[in-house]
């Protein structure tokens, strides 16, 4: 490998491996999943918390890993319990993105 070609490999490895929420990233499902609503609230200290709405028709199963999104920050939940059809579910998180009320992007 040429340097170039060695700094830009190693450079990708770095920013993808070192960067907030890179497990749930490296994890997402394929851009043909299902888009869930997203919203974030205060929580209080150091915490939000993230609510995933279930718009579709079909019941989104116990155990479904569902992906948050806000800014550049990716994180995963998975749903403790089955979420029916015009349901929604909420999650504690501390993710530094979600600190600010208002919309994200959810799916599974």
């Amino acid at each position: 490998m040429n340097r170039l070609t060695m700094f830009v490999v190693t450079a990708l490895a770095a920013t993808f491996f070192c960067s907030p929420g890179s497990k749930a990233l490296a994890q997402q499902p394929s851009p043909s999943s299902v888009t869930l609503l997203c919203k974030t609230s205060l929580g209080g200290s150091g915490f939000a918390f993230v609510t995933l709405s279930n718009l579709t028709t079909a019941t989104i199963p116990k155990g479904q890993t569902l992906f948050a999104m806000k800014g550049n920050e990716a994180i995963k939940f998975e749903a403790a319990e089955a979420i029916p059809d015009n349901g929604s579910a909420t999650y504690r998180t501390s993710a530094t993105a979600f600190q600010e009320a208002g919309d994200c992007t959810g799916w599974y």
